[in-house]
């Protein structure tokens, strides 16, 4: 099995290239525009979501096959046309020197788009190593009903008491003390609890 370290990358305003026209292209675009990329599509043909997101110019469209001068500046390539040979060969020609992802063959790129929740803070992905990615997207919703929006404000409050325990240079002893008893449910159920409970820390 390929090794992998999960890892979560900033791509805001970072330039990536999607090669393919079709449906999974289109879910790598809008995974990709989610986060703030930049992102240009290259394929000769195109499903009809991507070209309205060229139309929006959300996306810039070049309709031609890849050529190995686009992905030069590439920060991440997404090879997801409908010929797996052709990702193939994309992945094999850039997974040495850049990110590359190939949507057909989970062994073949260097790096993985996985199903992904957001909640706030809270960003959880899951990935079963190319196994089944129904099986991702099944996890994927089952969290979807298990954090719900309480964790929004929750894990606010985490982080700023986090911050605040910093800013006074607590011992490590408090601080873990503290930071173990704020992950009691109580404080997620009640916004009431965690006003009380920062306002005591800001007297300590």
């Amino acid at each position: 099995m390929t090794n992998m370290l999960s890892l979560l990358v900033d791509i805001k305003d970072k330039y990536c290239v999607v090669v393919g026209g079709g449906k999974i292209a289109y879910r790598k675009v809008r995974m990709l525009l989610a986060e703030g990329a930049s992102v240009t599509v290259i394929s000769p043909e195109v499903c009809s979501e991507i070209e309205e997101l060229s139309k929006n110019g959300e996306i810039k469209l070049v309709r031609r096959k890849g050529m190995e001068e686009d992905f030069a500046e590439a920060f991440l390539t997404v090879a997801a046309t409908n010929d797996s040979q052709e990702n193939r060969r994309i992945s094999q020609q850039l997974k040495s020197i850049s990110l590359v992802n190939d949507a057909s063959s989970y062994e073949e790129g260097n790096c993985q788009l996985p199903a992904s929740f957001k909640k706030g803070r809270l960003h959880l992905t899951v990935s079963t190593n190319g196994a089944s990615p129904k099986l991702a997207k099944k996890i994927k919703e089952e969290w979807q009903h298990t954090y719900d929006d309480n964790y929004i404000a929750y894990i606010d409050f985490l982080f700023e008491v986090r911050t605040l325990i910093k800013k006074k240079s607590l011992s490590p002893e408090v601080s873990d003390a503290i930071l173990g008893e704020i992950l009691d449910d109580a404080y997620k159920e009640s916004a009431t609890l965690r006003h009380i409970y920062y306002e005591k820390l800001l007297n300590l």
